[in-house]
């Protein structure tokens, strides 16, 4: 179904303007990634889908979640009950990862990296294994959140230790929009950009009578020139809220 949706959406984005598309693929987040520009301009293209994927592993080697990153200095200071000096990119990403969290009534929550860790997901070839109950139990007994942190200026801190920040999906969102800031910057108008499922896409409408008739169900939006208009898929996290409400009551939100 998702090669299917790749496959659509590649073909709408070439009849934009029956100009070349060009495709590169990269492996990054822990997934496939695929970046496709249509583009008159052939080295403007390949500039574009460079920069993204440079962007992209620019922000997997800084957050990755187990291996050395400044994300793991931060969880090594939360473990320590150290405050950390953050980089600025990163304070900034903790603080909407929070507003997030608090939007989607903590059902969305970066802070469960511990729990992660446990189920073996912090690993480069993942082992099915169960992991201890009585490590499990004692991880839900402190409730760790990402409501535990506080962020002052570049000082970040938690009250509790158990506390690890896991930005997964997050962190895909956020490549998502970075990787549409490039491409406008770029020029290019008319883009797809897939990260494992998660699918941003871009046209340009050139006959106003054609407007509104995109199949994709969600809103679109123009960019600030009234020309782009860029589509996500999932950034919002709030729309998964429906898949883990049933486990409400074992996690519930901190106080």
């Amino acid at each position: 179904m998702r090669h299917f949706l790749i496959l659509a959406c590649a073909l709408l984005v070439a009849a934009c303007g029956r100009t070349p598309l060009q495709e590169q693929q990269a492996y990054v987040f822990g997934t496939r990634v695929e970046v496709l520009v249509v583009s008159a301009d052939h080295e403007r293209g390949r500039a574009a889908i460079a920069g993204v994927l440079r962007e992209f592993d620019r922000l997997h080697r800084a957050y990755h979640a187990w291996q050395d990153s400044e994300l793991t200095a931060l969880n090594e200071a939360i473990i320590s009950g150290r405050p950390h000096h953050a980089g600025p990119e990163l304070a900034e990403l903790v603080r909407e990862a929070q507003a997030l969290s608090q939007q989607s009534e903590h059902l969305f929550d970066p802070g469960i990296g511990q729990l992660v860790r446990l189920w073996g997901f912090h690993a480069d070839e993942f082992k099915a294994e169960l992991p201890p109950a009585a490590d499990i139990d004692a991880w839900v007994a402190a409730r760790p959140s990402i409501a535990d942190i506080t962020v002052a200026g570049r000082t970040i801190s938690s009250r509790n230790p158990r506390v690890a920040l896991d930005f997964g999906g997050y962190l895909k969102g956020v490549a998502l929009d970075r990787a549409a800031n490039i491409l406008r910057s770029q020029g290019i108008d008319n883009a797809l950009i897939n990260i494992g499922g998660n699918v941003a896409g871009a046209w340009q409408q050139t006959r106003p009578e054609m407007a509104g008739r995109h199949p994709a169900p969600a809103p679109a939006r123009p960019d600030r020139h009234g020309r782009t208009r860029w589509r996500r898929s999932d950034r919002h996290i709030w729309r998964l809220s429906a898949l883990f409400r049933g486990g409400r009551q074992a996690l519930p939100a901190p106080a």
